[in-house]
């Protein structure tokens, strides 16, 4: 329900993983798959990094506040990283997105209902 939720926050979302405060893989899906995939060993090791990455972030919290979420333009795509006090979310998302797009894609997805949220881990 919560994957459902967050591809339908945006329809250029391509793919998500939702990692736990340890690293853990909770979710890894694509949006045109019905079913959750189980992860290979080397996106296994890509969420650890971007937990170690949050990590760091905070140790930077009380000098230059919370980071929201992380955005990344590469040649062929776009990634976001969304930090929630519970859970990392990381998606992939379409290349032709504006930043105003990807913004307003957060948003949602940040705001969306606690129950929801909680169902989801």
């Amino acid at each position: 329900m919560l994957a459902k939720e967050i591809f339908n926050a945006d329809s250029q979302i391509v793919h998500l993983g939702l990692i736990d405060l340890e690293g853990n893989v909770l979710l890894d899906q694509s949006a045109s798959a019905s079913a959750p995939m189980e992860p290979d060993a080397d996106r296994i090791s890509f969420y650890r990094q971007l937990d170690v990455r949050r990590h760091a972030r905070e140790h930077l919290d009380e000098a230059y506040g919370k980071t929201d979420y992380v955005h990344i333009i590469r040649e062929k795509m776009q990634q976001a990283i969304l930090y929630l006090p519970k859970i990392t979310i990381y998606l992939t998302l379409e290349k032709s997105m504006t930043p105003d797009e990807v913004k307003t894609a957060i948003q949602k997805i940040k705001f969306l209902d606690s129950d929801i949220m909680k169902s989801g881990i």
